[in-house]
């Protein structure tokens, strides 16, 4: 290929075109409308959470509570944690706000809410309101393992792998791998992986 009568060799277009497309690939993870993607960095809404079966099954009872309760005031905790509690739970007066714990960054991070209700008859129920947390685009992740194993005809396989990164759904994954059978012997390799989860 000539371009400004000056010859270009072939790898340097193939790798060109390579950059470029991964380039594309990255801006359109990063900067895509969520409609657009097969997964979603859309902030989630809050929702109550659903309690267990186990705890359903046992029976409630009343005892005497406290004479005052501690809580967090609404109105400022709505400001200083948008979005964490749902509608309803802003529109109930008798809702109060008890505890709020962020949970530890991860895949299902988020915040939870511990609320306390008056019910109409003057008790109070306890519930839990969860809002997930939106996944950053760029992650460290510290992911690390070992694979072994064994086939038929002598075959015995041993891998390891590092999920070093992630951008966006894509996970870059790192292997190293060694096996060895009775037809071919010993073989040792490794390789580099993008993993796309959706």
């Amino acid at each position: 290929m000539k371009w400004k009568g000056k010859e270009i060799p072939a790898w340097v277009v193939k790798w060109g075109l390579i950059a470029l497309c991964v380039i594309a690939a990255l801006v359109y993870f990063r900067y895509a409308k969520d409609s657009w993607k097969p997964w979603t960095n859309a902030p989630q809404p809050a929702q109550q959470a659903q309690e267990s079966r186990v705890v359903e099954r046992i029976e409630r009872v009343l005892i005497p509570g406290p004479e005052r309760v501690r809580v967090i005031e609404k109105i400022k905790y709505i400001e200083k944690v948008p979005g964490a509690l749902t509608p309803a739970t802003i529109a109930d007066n008798t809702a109060h706000v008890i505890a709020s714990v962020v949970i530890p960054p991860s895949g299902s991070g988020g915040t939870a809410s511990a609320i306390l209700r008056t019910a109409s008859d003057g008790v109070g129920v306890g519930t839990i309101e969860y809002k997930p947390a939106v996944p950053p685009f760029f992650a460290i992740q510290k992911e690390f393992g070992v694979r072994a194993g064994m086939g038929t005809g002598g075959l015995v396989l041993g891998e390891l792998y590092a999920r070093p990164l992630r951008i966006g759904p894509v996970t870059v994954e790192v292997r190293g791998f060694g096996k060895r059978d009775d037809r071919s012997g010993a073989d040792f390799g490794a390789a580099a992986l993008a993993d796309w989860r959706f």
